[in-house]
């Protein structure tokens, strides 16, 4: 088994704990990213994920624990 959505306990308690976690601190869902792996592929996810957290401005990485490009926008 590679992905929790292969599992027939998806989505086990724990995993909804993290989610909702995630969800509350960083506005992200792991339980959707699995669906959305399971639906499109990891590829189609890895080249979602990249279009999302590429800063517009100077192609580098914005941080998704707190939405901000490091080189734009320093602490």
């Amino acid at each position: 088994m590679e992905f929790c959505f292969e599992c027939s306990d998806f989505a086990c308690e724990n995993l909804v704990r993290i989610d909702t976690v995630y969800r509350t601190r960083f506005d992200m869902s792991l339980i959707e990213n699995l669906n959305y792996i399971k639906e499109k592929g990891m590829d189609a996810f890895l080249e979602a994920e990249k279009e999302k957290w590429t800063c517009p401005d100077c192609g580098e990485v914005i941080s998704v624990h707190t939405k901000r490009c490091y080189r734009c926008n320093p602490p």
